[in-house]
């Protein structure tokens, strides 16, 4: 199907769309390729909504909507659209990939600067027209920083975000447009250490950071929300959101921060496996080769060495164990377990500094061939796998999410209470009842501390002992003590869900 549209060039530029709130959502994204390169283009978001979540994404390529100039395929684009009840529930990330229409031929990775800016404004306006006001939000070509998401230059990118912008405007007034997506892989230049934390620059940090400042000075106003992703260590989550907000403001735009992916643990979080760290740059330099179809070569080095960890797998740290495919099922339960805390971590503390909507990476299990590095890195981060004709949750990481949305429905704030100890993180959560709801746990090491026992927490947070339903995320029941003005509960590093029985009686009422 071939469709007209006005040429950048020939048109009225409008003003930038003023940034506005976003309501508060939890969410989940769908995997990296949506009904592209034989994976079908599914009815997912029903699962999303089961869970809890109110908010998705996928991914699309230029290739896949515009294999030829002027000939469409919005197959993958209206089945994702036909699954939301809201325009508000759903975002589409375009990467610029293009067998014929970029400098890098190319039909995944790398994405790279259209040959002609015309045909990109034309693409997007096309796609954004063609949602016909169903979806919200448009994000272009995540994580520049890194060259596996962009091959070309910030400048390039700055200039093709404008149009990015301008024929989403075009096309849609009310649409909305997430900037890139900085991978949030840095520690942040002013952070205030904790004990035993890690203060080491993450490589190319600088570059990333740089990248980002150029196209925010700029690009100022080509976009409404800046996507934050929320990897890495979750006690500097604060710290990072506080440095990409200092950010815009020095080049004259802020803008709130969403995050669009996040999730955790990740292998090189863990001291004993960043021996390995040079096999990212090793898959990165490799994955930039494309074969015959344009699609991504495979790397073979990055291949061979993870070979060799399956090999030696018996004498390698626990720590590095638990992310192979096919490890001992003890160490595979503890792996889930920490994913599990840690989504719950990673959520309160970016609410609290003021992230009010988030998408976990990922929802499907959808582990690739077992030597490759994202296999390692994320293989076993999917929370749902499809199994005799249905989706079955994969661990616990599913049912904490679902208890984690219920317990931040409505929730107008998340504040973070001091307290003496400061390994004891304990949050206010607002819900506009009499009574709000609190989450607390331990900063312990996220692999062994689960071993030690817990500590008891005289918690002053206005709520009566024999009145509030306490609960851990994986839904265990435990009893407080009243003490005062407060209760006395025993806190280890699986958060707590403290709120009234009322409140708690109510959302199991309205559960999805």
């Amino acid at each position: 199907m071939t469709h007209q549209a006005r040429s950048p060039f020939h048109s009225e530029s409008r003003l930038a769309h003023p940034p506005g709130e976003i309501p508060a959502a939890l969410g989940l994204s769908w995997c990296f390729v949506y009904g592209y390169c034989g994976l079908p283009a599914v009815r997912f978001f029903p699962e999303v909504r089961r869970l809890g979540g109110r908010f998705t994404k996928v991914y699309l390529f230029w290739q896949q909507l515009e294999p030829e100039r002027g000939q469409y395929n919005w197959s993958a684009l209206d089945a994702f659209a036909a699954q939301l009840e809201e325009p508000d529930q759903g975002l589409v990330s375009l990467f610029s990939a293009s067998r014929w229409a970029t400098q890098k031929s190319s039909a995944m990775l790398p994405p790279s600067p259209a040959k002609s800016l015309d045909d990109y404004y034309i693409l997007v306006f096309q796609l954004v027209q063609r949602a016909g006001g169903r979806i919200r939000y448009f994000q272009n070509d995540a994580e520049p920083n890194n060259p596996v998401f962009w091959s070309g230059s910030r400048e390039e990118y700055a200039a093709q975000l404008r149009v990015f912008h301008r024929a989403v405007k075009d096309a849609d007034p009310s649409a909305q447009v997430i900037l890139g997506g900085h991978d949030g892989m840095f520690v942040p230049p002013r952070l205030d250490p904790l004990p035993d934390q890690r203060t080491e620059p993450f490589p190319r940090q600088a570059q990333g950071l740089e990248f980002f400042s150029y196209v925010l000075k700029h690009a100022a106003g080509a976009f409404d929300f800046f996507d934050l992703r929320l990897y890495g260590d979750p006690y500097t989550i604060g710290a990072r959101v506080e440095h990409v907000h200092t950010m815009m403001r020095d080049a004259g735009c802020p803008r709130p921060i969403v995050c669009t992916e996040y999730g955790g643990p990740n292998f090189f979080e863990f001291a004993e496996n960043r021996c390995y760290l040079p096999l990212v740059d090793a898959w990165s330099n490799q994955i930039g080769e494309t074969d015959a179809q344009g699609l991504p070569s495979r790397p073979e080095g990055p291949a061979r060495q993870i070979a060799e960890l399956y090999e030696r797998a018996e004498s390698l740290p626990p720590q590095t164990q638990m992310f192979l495919q096919g490890c001992a099922p003890e160490l595979e339960a503890k792996l889930l377990r920490i994913q599990s805390r840690q989504l719950v971590m990673r959520n309160v503390l970016a609410r609290a500094a003021g992230v009010q909507r988030t998408l976990y990476w990922q929802l499907p299990v959808l582990p690739g061939p077992r030597d490759d590095l994202m296999t390692l890195m994320y293989g076993k981060i999917g929370m749902l796998r499809w199994e005799a004709e249905r989706w079955v949750e994969q661990g616990p990481t599913a049912s904490v999410f679902r208890r984690l949305a219920g317990l931040l429905l409505d929730a107008r704030e998340v504040r973070r209470v001091p307290l003496p100890d400061p390994s004891v993180f304990l949050f206010r959560v607002d819900r506009g009842e009499p009574h709000p709801a609190w989450v607390v746990w331990q900063r312990r090491d996220a692999f062994s501390g689960e071993d030690s026992p817990p500590i008891t927490c005289h918690l002053l947070c206005d709520c009566d002992g024999e009145a509030v339903s306490i609960a851990t995320a994986f839904g265990e029941t435990t009893a407080a003590e009243p003490s005062g003005e407060g209760i006395i509960v025993h806190v280890s590093d699986t958060p707590l869900f403290i709120e009234s029985r009322r409140s708690a009686a109510d959302r199991k009422e309205t559960a999805p």
